[in-house]
């Protein structure tokens, strides 16, 4: 089962991850967390490179999809085919709402791309951690990080879109406090779980 946790910039999304990985580690034993890009030995270097490099647009998407191609091979294909659950911090969603919605490359060659990247791989579900733009600012300043208002408002609206169409992805409402955000996400996720 593959479960991933989306949401802008601020949305709480690697805590939230980390807690629910922490919780289903002790119910369901082996679960495996891993974030894009990184967690593998390339998918950390293009990190680095994100982090360090200010590139253009296509040369920042072909990176995330390079990351995502890595992971899936090396991580993401070999323990779903064993059955494992594995928690995912930003996966293809990210990719529209961020380089689609927020950057304005093409969308639907943005999909194709991703389905490629993935080998076809689709989250089983989806937590979308819904964020007003203002609170996630708020929130990356505290942490000396800076995003553009309305960059993030379109990605935020991109995210929304996505969840439209998609049954997978739970809209969770992530500007409340962190305990109260989990509690909701567990919620969501023992549904599916059963």
């Amino acid at each position: 089962m593959l479960i991933t946790i989306e949401g802008i910039d601020g949305a709480g999304k690697t805590t939230i991850a980390l807690k629910l990985y922490e919780y289903l580690k002790k119910e369901k034993g082996e679960v495996y967390l891993f974030r894009e890009p990184g967690s593998t030995e390339v998918g950390e270097k293009i990190r680095e490179i994100l982090l360090m490099y200010e590139v253009g647009d296509i040369t920042e998407l072909l990176l995330f999809e390079s990351a995502r191609a890595e992971l899936t091979e090396r991580l993401l294909l070999p323990l779903l085919k064993k059955g494992k659950i594995v928690i995912l911090d930003r996966f293809c969603d990210s990719t529209t709402a961020y380089q689609g919605y927020g950057r304005g490359i093409d969308i639907e060659m943005i999909e194709r791309i991703n389905m490629f990247a993935s080998r076809g791989i689709k989250p089983d579900l989806t937590i979308l951690l819904d964020i007003s733009p203002e609170v996630a600012l708020e929130r990356l300043r505290a942490k000396d990080r800076f995003e553009e208002i309305d960059f993030l408002r379109r990605v935020r609206e991109g995210f929304l879109r996505i969840a439209e169409k998609n049954e997978r992805i739970k809209v969770i409402k992530a500007d409340e406090d962190i305990e109260t955000v989990f509690k909701n996400v567990l919620g969501v996720v023992r549904e599916h779980l059963c």
